[in-house]
């Protein structure tokens, strides 16, 4: 297979957007906590803009301080990430900071939530 590189500048162009088409829409973006049945467990709502880009990475941010309600119980395996509109911008597993998953819950051992709690968001940077 020939080898295909594309340069830092363009590299920084997809990150802008896909930051722009995730704070597309009337609300913030938002990630869609869900477990291993597909069980919606908990939605974090991020700030608009959806986060800054440094180094050559999206760091997204929270829009909560103390983090988003939980609404059930179970362990996080997957997040998906939606337009402030609904769309779908990137889907990928969770895992705590400890972990190298694309999105990262802050402040737990594990990715277990219980329903009436708050989740907060670990760094999360995507490339």
């Amino acid at each position: 297979m020939i080898e295909f590189t594309v340069s830092e500048t363009t590299l920084a162009v997809q990150l802008q957007a896909t930051a722009a088409f995730a704070d597309s829409g009337a609300e913030a973006s938002s990630l869609r906590l869900y477990d291993a049945a597909d069980a919606l467990l908990a939605v974090i709502v991020l700030t608009k803009p959806c986060g800054t880009i440094t180094n050559g990475l999206l760091r997204l941010a929270q829009g909560s301080a103390s983090g988003d309600q939980i609404g059930a119980t179970g362990a996080a395996v997957r997040a998906d990430w939606l337009t402030g509109g609904g769309d779908l911008v990137a889907s990928g597993p969770v895992t705590d900071e400890a972990g190298e998953g694309p999105f990262i819950l802050g402040g737990t051992a594990g990715t277990q939530l219980y329903a009436g709690g708050r989740v907060i968001l670990g760094v999360t940077e995507i490339a």
